[in-house]
């Protein structure tokens, strides 16, 4: 009987060899290498650093000067989030700027050529292998106009719209010829953490799973692994400077190469993941943490990529809706003149869309724990809320009326007039307050120099706004009736008040008469700091004395109420 050979091993300690840490779900896709990928993944599974970076390091090879489509939700969050994260991926896998990327510049002569000259390299990466890779935003689709692609990457496609991705799909053709032996052509890779309806975000990723043929991806995964058992033959081979058996090996791998590009061909990988797939590097205590803190409702989505459910009879704000927030949030005249990467973006009010920078700014501020301000202007029919700023511990109102100073520093009309915390005004015969103390934060600088602002205090006096009261407007001017501006939130630069009203939950109580008063679900305030921004109802507050006013409750009263006799029932 023919003695069975045993398997050769890679050396781990060759000092030749550079080990990478990788966790299964990147194994499993850089072994199988499909032609469209959809990862749903939980916070910290390396979606863009990992898994996005391999792949366009890997399209890049497959398709030497081809051109990417990068898409995102808005221009602005590529060039602070998207690019920054992709690049410093690139480095991690060992890439170096200006020898095999170069960013928002002319390459280097080694650099081969993309397919066809770029018209501009401002806000592009160039790879040495002629791959070109342009930013194009759902919020800008000027900038991908007149180009064909031969593959989209995105992230964080639970903020682009299915619609508007679909413009995009017709760009994705062109030098068949050239680049269609890849099975990489015409592609989609696709990265997200779980979408959540409840806070509006698209979810149509969840939809390309049908699309996946889990015996193709069987069948391509076996050949893989036949090539990987090959090439780990062929090391063996080159350290024993053994040539006969080298030009062998190597025919295999041609073979087989074949083989797997053909089986390759029209695949659809889609993969579900809890962040538990990267526990041996966010550690046991992430997940402790996240679990003490966190309302596990919220851990289901974000950390199990569990699907949610629709909960809007547990909403505080029912009628919030997406036509309720908008995305087309900058001048991008401004921003143009910026570097691509995070580094060179200096964020200003002149970058803001929808604000009039001869006009008073108007803020609604929270105080405590967490600092709140939610900062809006009225446009007519709408009431816009335009920014959102914070500070949590140790920061507090220095700091925050700091953010505000350097934000709008070239705002025409330093006038701020705030809606604060009815709490805000207590010690206020000894000038201890919070609204003082801010009023004072906005009106000198730290080295007591007047700054030009005037901030006016508009709630002193002011009587308690109930939950109640703040409800029954709010149900309003969500959809603008009873002659109130219907309420718009900036999606991109008011995130936290997006989501702290998004996710605040209603109590309804019932005294001993059987009346039911409305009230809010306030346990999220006592979540851990880092967590209070996007998790707790603090920024809510902030836009509720923004909205709560007497000329908005004025006309709330001058109409037939808008409630229904059961607080339950929408």
């Amino acid at each position: 009987m023919k003695k069975m050979t045993k398997r050769k091993k890679i050396n781990l300690k060759d000092e030749n060899l550079d080990i990478r840490y990788s966790n299964i779900v990147s194994t499993i896709i850089q072994l199988v290498k499909p032609k469209n990928l959809a990862v749903i993944g939980g916070r910290g599974t390396s979606k863009t650093t990992d898994i996005q970076a391999t792949r366009t390091m890997d399209i890049s090879h497959e398709m030497p000067g081809c051109y990417i489509a990068l898409s995102s939700d808005t221009y602005m969050n590529a060039l602070k989030n998207v690019v920054p994260a992709l690049l410093e991926g690139f480095q991690r896998h060992g890439w170096i700027e200006d020898i095999h990327y170069v960013v928002g510049k002319r390459p280097p002569t080694h650099f081969k050529k993309p397919y066809k000259k770029p018209e501009l390299w401002k806000h592009t990466i160039t790879i040495h292998t002629g791959t070109h890779i342009k930013l194009i935003s759902m919020d800008r689709p000027s900038t991908g106009a007149g180009d064909s692609y031969q593959h989209i990457i995105g992230d964080e496609t639970k903020f682009q719209s299915e619609k508007k991705i679909g413009k995009l799909t017709p760009a994705v053709r062109g030098e068949a010829i050239r680049f269609s032996k890849s099975p990489y052509y015409r592609g989609r890779t696709w990265t997200t953490d779980m979408p959540n309806k409840n806070h509006n975000e698209h979810d149509w990723i969840l939809r390309l799973k049908k699309n996946m043929n889990k015996e193709q991806i069987k069948l391509i995964f076996q050949v893989a692994l036949v090539l990987n058992e090959l090439r780990i033959e062929l090391y063996h081979a080159e350290k024993a400077k053994d040539e006969k058996k080298i030009i062998n090996i190597n025919r295999n791998i041609e073979r087989w190469t074949k083989r797997y590009d053909k089986v390759r061909k029209d695949s659809t990988l889609y993969f579900q993941v809890s962040s538990y797939v990267n526990a041996d590097i966010l550690t046991p205590g992430f997940f402790d943490d996240l679990l003490k803190e966190m309302d596990f409702t919220d851990v289901k989505t974000s950390i199990l990529s569990i699907e949610p459910k629709l909960e809007k009879g547990q909403k505080f704000y029912p009628n919030l809706t997406t036509a309720n927030f908008y995305s087309d949030s900058y001048n991008y005249n401004y921003y143009d003149q910026f570097e691509l990467t995070n580094e060179g973006v200096s964020e200003s009010c002149l970058g803001l869309k929808y604000l009039k920078l001869d006009e008073p700014i108007e803020a609604g501020l929270d105080t405590g724990n967490m600092c709140s301000m939610a900062i809006g202007q009225p446009f007519g029919s709408e009431y816009r809320i335009i920014k959102n700023l914070y500070t949590i511990p140790p920061d507090f109102l220095p700091e925050l009326a700091k953010q505000f100073r350097n934000f709008f520093k070239e705002h025409q009309r330093k006038e701020l007039i705030l809606f604060h915390d009815r709490a805000a005004n207590a010690y206020e015969a000894v000038r201890e307050d919070h609204a003082s103390k801010f009023k004072k934060a906005i009106e000198y600088d730290e080295d007591r120099n007047p700054t030009g602002w005037t901030c006016t205090l508009m709630n002193r006096g002011q009587s308690t706004i109930t939950q109640q009261k703040e409800y029954e407007l709010l149900l309003a001017m969500c959809i603008g009736s009873h002659s109130l501006p219907k309420l718009l939130i900036d999606k991109n630069e008011a995130p936290e008040a997006k989501s702290s009203m998004e996710l605040t939950k209603i109590i309804v109580r019932e005294d001993k008469n059987g009346k039911k008063t409305i009230h809010k679900q306030k346990s999220s305030e006592k979540l851990a700091f880092h967590l209070l921004p996007k998790n707790s109802t603090n920024m809510s507050d902030a836009v509720k004395y923004l909205l709560c006013r007497p000329e908005f409750f004025a006309k709330l009263n001058g109409e037939s109420s808008y409630v229904s006799s059961d607080p339950k029932i929408y």
